[in-house]
C-alpha cells in the first residue's frame, strides 16, 4: 500500500543517514588520531634537541662537474667545479674545500698533476661572502678575492702575487651571519705543466668549521663532522689540439712572431717588436720568436721548424742554441724559440721556415758597450738657470749599432763658471737611453751670464775618455722674461689643418732666455681666439691657463722644431675660411711694461669661397667674350652690306 511504501522509505532514509553519520565519525577519528600521533612525534623530537643548540649551520649542498682539459688547453674553460651552498648562524661558519690527487692516467710524468684553484662566484648568496684559499691546514692565513692560479684565459688580467699553485688546492667560503653563503671555485690542472691524455682523479673533502664553541655542534676543533661532504671529481685530458699525423703548415694562417723580452707577449697588433740589445753573452733571453703553424683550414700543423741568424745565438735554452737550430714542432704546432747575445755586434738577420713554409726574415741590433763614435743634436741655444736638455747624444760602436747601455755617455762644460758638469775632470752623465729622442738627453744647468761649449764623451771623466764629440755652443741667459711674443707657426692654413701657437718669453733686449717655468706669464683669461678652432685642438684649460712652461721643441717628436725655449699649443683650424686672431696679455711674471695685449693673426683659406671667386671671374671673362663676339659680329654684317651695295 501506499502507506506501507512509505514507510519503507522513511526506514530506508534513516539507515542510511545513521550509516553516514557513523561513516563520518569514522573519519573524523583517524584525523584526530593521526593529528595525535603528529602532534606527539614532533614534541618528541623537540624533546632531544637542547635549547643551546637550537639553531646552527644547515646542511650544505655540494655540487660538483667534472672538468675537460687537452694537451694543449688546460684553463678557465676546462675546469672541473665545485659549489657549496649552506646556512651560516655566524661569521665564523666557514667552508672549507679540500682537494687532493687521486690518481693520474697511465704514464704520466710525475709533477703533472698539479691542480689548481681559482674563485668563480658567489652568485646565490643572501649576505656578503668572500672566497679565498686555504693555504694549508685550517687556521693559516688566507689570501681573500677571486683570485687565480697563471692560466692561458686569465693570466693577462689577474693580479700580481696572487697565483695559487699546489697539489693540494684548498678553497673557503667565508660568509656573513644569518644568511645563506654560496661559492663556486673552478680546479684545473697547471697550464704551464706537460699533461698526459687520460684521466686525472682528484677527492674532494668540504667541511664546516665554526669559531662558535658551545653554541654549536661542533667537535673540539671547531668542525662539524656530521656535516662534512666527501666525493671525487675528474678532469679528463684528451689530444684536441693536437696536430693530426701528416698535417701541412700553411703560409696563409701560419705564423712567425717576434717580441722583444725575456718571455713571450703578444707584440702590438701583431707587428715584431723592434730588438736592439746588448751584444754581452749572459745568457739573458734578448727576444722570443713565436712560430705558429696552422693547415690551411686553421687546425694545428706540426712541420719540422729550421731557424738560423747570422749574429747572435737561437735555441729553446742557452745551453741549447746556436746560429742554426732545427726541432720537431709541438703538438699544438706552437714553439717558442729564444734569441741570445753572442758577443758580436751588429744587426743580425735571421730566417725561420718550416717544410712547407718560409717566413719572412726577423732583424735584431746587438750593441756592444764600447763606444766608436758619438754625434750631437742641439736642442737649445739658451738655457736659464733651471736644468733644461740641451743635447741628444748617439753614441754608436764600432760596427754602426746604437750602445743603450745606462751611463753611456757624459757631458763636459768648457767654463765651470758658466756651465758646471763637475768639478774637473768629472763630467756629468746623461742618464739612460731615451728611445723616443733616438740616443740620450743631456741636461745642464745655467750658472752665470755667458758662453760655453758642451762636450759629450764616453768616460765619466776626461782622463778615462777616448771618444768625444763635436763641441757645441751653448748661451746661459739667466734674465727674468720682459715680454713675450705670440705666433701661429705658419701665416696661411687648409680648413681644418694642423696648426701651432707659439709663445716665446724674451728679455728686456728682446733676446731668448732660458727654458723655465712662468707662473702668470699671462693675465686671467690667457689665450683667447676670435674663432672656436677645431676638434682635437688643446682643451680650453689649456688655452686659457696663464702659467707657462718653455722648453726647446723637436719636430718628430712635438710636431714643431725650436731650438729656442718655447711653449707650443696645437690646435686645428675652423672649416670654414677667414681671419682668426688669438690675443694674450702679460701676467705679473712680467714688469708692468709687458703686461700688454700681444696678437697674432692666421688666415684660413676657404676652398669654396675661392672655387666661387673662380666660378664668378670665369663667369665675367665668359660674359667679355660674349659682348666681343657680338661686337664682331655687327662688324661683319656691316662690312657685308657695304659689299653688296
Amino acid at each position: 500500500s501506499a502507506r506501507a511504501t512509505h514507510l519503507e522509505a522513511a526506514t530506508r532514509k534513516f539507515l542510511v543517514t545513521t550509516n553516514e553519520r557513523k561513516q563520518m565519525s569514522t573519519k573524523t577519528n583517524f584525523k584526530r588520531i593521526a593529528l595525535v600521533a603528529v602532534a606527539s612525534l614532533g614534541m618528541s623530537l623537540f624533546s632531544f634537541i637542547p635549547a643551546s643548540q637550537a639553531a646552527y649551520v644547515g646542511t650544505p649542498t655540494v655540487t660538483v662537474t667534472n672538468g675537460t682539459a687537452s694537451t694543449t688547453v688546460s684553463d678557465s674553460t676546462t675546469a672541473a667545479t665545485i659549489a657549496v651552498k649552506y646556512f651560516a648562524t655566524a661569521a665564523t661558519d666557514t667552508a672549507t674545500i679540500m682537494v687532493t690527487l687521486g690518481g693520474v692516467p697511465s704514464g704520466a710524468v710525475s709533477g703533472t698533476d698539479s691542480i689548481m684553484v681559482f674563485a668563480m662566484d658567489t652568485a646565490t648568496s643572501t649576505g656578503v661572502t668572500t672566497l679565498g684559499f686555504q693555504a694549508g691546514s685550517y687556521g693559516d692565513t688566507t689570501v681573500t678575492g677571486a683570485n687565480y692560479g697563471v692560466e692561458s684565459v686569465t693570466a693577462a688580467t689577474q693580479a700580481a702575487g696572487n697565483a695559487q699553485t699546489r697539489i693540494n688546492a684548498n678553497a673557503k667560503i667565508t660568509p656573513s651571519a644569518n644568511t645563506t653563503a654560496y661559492g663556486k671555485f673552478g680546479f684545473i690542472l697547471d697550464s704551464s705543466l706537460v699533461r698526459t691524455a687520460g684521466t686525472y682523479t682528484f677527492n674532494y673533502l668540504v667541511k664546516i668549521h665554526t669559531a662558535g664553541g658551545s653554541a654549536s655542534p661542533a667537535n673540539s676543533t671547531g668542525f662539524y663532522p656530521a656535516l662534512d661532504s666527501a666525493g671525487t671529481f675528474t678532469i679528463v685530458v684528451s689530444t684536441a689540439g693536437a696536430a693530426a699525423s701528416g698535417a701541412v703548415a700553411a703560409s696563409g694562417t701560419s705564423t712567425a712572431l717576434m717580441y722583444a723580452g725575456t718571455s713571450w707577449v703578444a707584440p702590438t697588433g701583431n707587428v715584431d717588436s723592434s730588438v736592439s740589445v746588448p751584444s754581452t753573452p749572459d745568457g739573458t733571453v734578448r727576444a722570443v720568436i713565436r712560430v705558429t703553424q696552422l693547415t690551411a683550414a686553421g687546425l694545428p700543423a706540426r712541420e719540422s721548424i729550421t731557424v738560423s741568424t747570422s749574429i747572435g745565438n737561437i735555441g729553446t735554452s742557452q745551453a741549447v742554441s746556436g746560429k742554426s737550430l732545427t726541432l720537431v714542432a709541438n703538438a699544438n704546432g706552437v714553439n717558442d724559440i729564444n734569441l741570445y747575445s753572442d758577443g758580436n755586434g751588429g744587426s743580425a738577420v735571421i730566417t725561420i721556415k718550416t717544410t712547407s713554409v718560409t717566413f719572412a726574415n726577423k732583424a735584431a741590433t746587438f750593441y756592444g758597450t764600447d763606444i766608436a763614435t758619438i754625434t750631437v743634436t742641439q736642442l737649445l741655444t739658451t738655457i736659464g738657470n733651471t736644468a733644461s736638455n740641451v743635447l741628444i747624444a748617439k753614441a754608436v760602436d764600432a760596427v754602426g749599432a746604437t750602445v743603450r747601455t745606462a751611463d753611456g755617455v757624459y757631458v763636459y762644460s768648457s767654463d765651470a763658471n758658466v756651465i758646471n758638469t763637475g768639478t774637473a775632470p768629472a763630467g756629468t752623465s746623461c742618464g739612460t737611453y731615451q728611445s723616443a729622442y733616438g740616443g740620450y738627453l743631456c741636461s745642464v744647468t745655467g750658472s752665470n751670464n755667458g758662453t760655453a761649449t758642451l762636450t759629450v764623451r764616453n768616460k765619466s771623466t776626461s782622463t778615462l775618455s777616448t771618444v768625444a764629440s763635436a763641441a757645441t755652443t751653448v748661451k746661459v741667459n739667466t734674465a727674468s722674461p720682459a715680454s713675450f711674443t705670440l705666433a701661429f707657426d705658419k701665416a696661411t692654413y687648409a680648413p681644418g689643418e694642423v696648426a701651432y701657437i707659439v709663445i716665446k718669453p724674451l728679455d728686456a733686449a728682446k733676446g731668448a732666455i732660458g727654458g723655465a717655468t712662468f707662473a702668470n706669464l699671462f693675465a686671467s683669461g690667457g689665450i683667447t681666439s676670435s674663432v672656436a678652432f677645431g676638434n682635437g685642438s688643446v682643451s680650453t684649460d689649456s688655452l686659457t691657463a696663464v702659467s707657462r712652461t718653455t722648453a726647446g721643441q723637436i719636430a718628430s717628436i712635438d710636431g714643431y722644431a725650436s731650438s729656442e725655449a718655447v711653449t707650443i699649443l696645437k690646435v686645428y683650424m675652423p672649416a670654414s675660411g677667414g681671419a682668426v686672431k688669438i690675443t694674450a696679455k702679460g701676467g705679473t711674471s712680467l714688469p708692468s711694461s709687458g703686461q700688454v695685449d700681444v696678437t697674432a693673426t692666421a688666415t684660413v683659406t676657404d676652398n669654396a669661397s675661392a672655387a666661387l671667386a673662380a666660378v664668378t671671374a670665369l663667369a665675367t671673362t665668359v660674359a667679355s667674350l660674349k659682348t666681343l663676339i657680338t661686337t664682331l659680329t655687327n662688324l661683319v654684317l656691316k662690312i657685308q652690306k657695304k659689299v653688296k651695295a
